[in-house]
């Protein structure tokens, strides 16, 4: 946590600078922690213990347990509603604090294998939200890592749209978010997307056929064509599967 207040304590005044003077609330704040072998009892204990003394209100957050992949193991801390950069500032200033530091540094940095670490998301206008908030919050969400082709980021972004709008055009309830990273290495693409069905959601569905939906989104355009350019720009890609544990997060 010390290393993570002393990052931010440099970025956030530069990040500030750089905000409108009508800032949007599309920033999340994520932290990925992997417990040590044989610890994750304590780890998970004092974690609950954490969130339930400090993270409620705007600071509360919900913890994800990855199930699958390479990452099978880490948790996702993650702010619950997105903020501003002024918000973000605000929860690190919170984190800072002597007796929130100091449960966070002897209670969980010490059951991790090694220092969390952050990363930070603008949510993206392409996203394919559903109505209610609701729609996003199952208990297993599943999780796509993109990383673009240096050069491509435009053209990424533009077939992201078409996908959006070839959703809505087909009244989909495969719904995402989309999210690029603000900072850290390379130009990065999070898209979080709920498994309303748990692991049948994952079954094929010939609703969801893309060559159909874009066919019937944009009958004047070359789906071949289209789909070539959108996957030329992704330089690497994984996936995973997260579990929402309830009993690790702040109160609902």
């Amino acid at each position: 946590m010390k290393r993570i207040l002393l990052i931010m304590s440099v970025m956030l005044p530069i990040l500030l600078s750089a905000q409108s003077n009508t800032p949007k609330k599309n920033k999340m704040s994520v932290e990925i922690m992997r417990p040590i072998n044989l610890h994750q009892n304590d780890f998970e204990r004092n974690l609950a213990h954490h969130n339930k003394e400090f993270h409620s209100g705007a600071n509360a957050v919900d913890i994800y347990e990855v199930v699958t992949g390479d990452h099978m193991g880490e948790y996702n801390f993650v702010f619950r509603n997105p903020m501003s950069w002024a918000g973000i500032e605000s929860t690190f200033n919170d984190a800072g604090k002597p007796g929130h530091a100091a449960d966070w540094d002897m209670n969980i940095a010490s059951h991790l294998s090694a220092p969390a670490s952050l990363y930070l998301y603008e949510i993206s206008e392409d996203s394919y939200m559903p109505p209610s908030p609701q729609g996003m919050q199952t208990e297993l969400m599943g999780i796509y890592l993109i990383e673009l082709v240096p050069g491509m980021e435009e053209d990424f972004f533009s077939g992201a749209k078409k996908i959006s709008e070839m959703y809505k055009k087909s009244n989909s309830d495969n719904y995402y978010l989309l999210q690029t990273g603000v900072m850290g290495k390379g130009s990065q693409v999070v898209i979080v997307f709920p498994l309303a069905k748990g692991w049948e959601s994952f079954e094929p569905n010939p609703n969801d056929d893309w060559s159909k939906m874009f066919k019937a989104a944009f009958p004047k355009e070359d789906f071949k064509a289209w789909s070539k350019k959108f996957n030329s720009t992704q330089k690497s890609f994984e996936s995973m599967v997260v579990r929402h544990r309830k009993d690790l997060s702040s109160d609902m």
